[in-house]
């Protein structure tokens, strides 16, 4: 038989566990609202979404070891793929050895605020905490925060709601002032909001093939083909054209915002996005 002073000695270990643990969470939440303010997450409705740490998902860290975690929040390691990049690479937070200012205690921090967002590690993400914490601690990141989920990591969207038939072209970056992320090309405009029944061709001006791809949810790190929306197929050569009038489907693929990206399937890189209206 096992003495109750034990079992009730075990119970306050793994109480006093479970209460360091929560403490560097809230920590770690603490510290991601003062180094993570260039478009690292969105709030709708009070609650957080599209969580991001150096532009990496939390989906992508739940697959990767402890040691490359670490190795990224202190390296300041930025994901290249994002679409949304920083404008000065030193500005990303890094370790103190590497240059920075995090301390070796908020690594440990934003390493444990970013496991519990997986389920399987912790009951309760600590990024739930983050709005009202804005709210009382840092109302301007707050309401950056809340225009970044009503428009998206684009901007605001060109409103081409008045138009039937509509061109975007496919450019070279840095001719006649268009820039975006890839190095490959842009889609130009990148963002805009049309109707469903909007007429839309893309032609492309640039030196090299491209495609034209719906792609499926939201994750732009690795974009998944939504063909059966809409798909050019085939490689578009200079001057070749792909044309699609949006449809319900289009309208319907994320019904929380109505807001539907696409990519080239060559260079997955080139991101745009169409914002549906009825």
């Amino acid at each position: 038989m096992i003495p109750v002073f034990w079992i009730v000695e075990g119970g306050n270990q793994v109480a006093a566990t479970m209460d360091q643990q929560n403490l560097a969470i809230e920590r770690g939440m603490h510290t991601y609202a003062q180094v993570c303010t260039d478009q690292c997450f969105a709030i709708d409705n009070d609650k957080v979404k599209d969580v991001t740490y150096n532009g990496f998902t939390m989906d992508y860290f739940q697959k990767v070891t402890d040691n490359e975690l670490r190795r990224i929040i202190a390296g300041g390691v930025f994901n290249p793929k994002a679409v949304h990049q920083p404008v000065n690479p030193n500005a990303v937070p890094r370790a103190e050895e590497y240059g920075g200012g995090l301390l070796s205690n908020d690594v440990d921090y934003l390493m444990a605020l970013i496991r519990s967002s997986d389920p399987k590690n912790h009951e309760k993400s600590g990024f739930d905490e983050l709005p009202a914490y804005l709210q009382a601690n840092n109302t301007t990141l707050y309401n950056a925060a809340v225009t970044f989920g009503k428009q998206g990591q684009f901007g605001e969207a060109k409103d081409m709601t008045s138009q039937k038939e509509i061109t975007i072209d496919i450019a070279d970056n840095g001719s006649n002032g268009v820039t975006c992320q890839s190095q490959q090309g842009c889609f130009t405009p990148i963002n805009i909001k049309v109707k469903v029944g909007t007429k839309i061709t893309w032609v492309n001006k640039s030196r090299l093939a491209h495609t034209v791809v719906a792609a499926a949810g939201q994750d732009i790190a690795s974009p998944k083909p939504a063909s059966d929306i809409f798909d050019s197929k085939k490689q578009l050569a200079t001057n070749d054209t792909f044309t699609y009038t949006v449809t319900d489907a289009a309208y319907n693929a994320n019904s929380d915002t109505h807001r539907l990206l696409y990519y080239c399937s060559i260079h997955p890189d080139m991101v745009a996005q169409l914002v549906i209206e009825k």
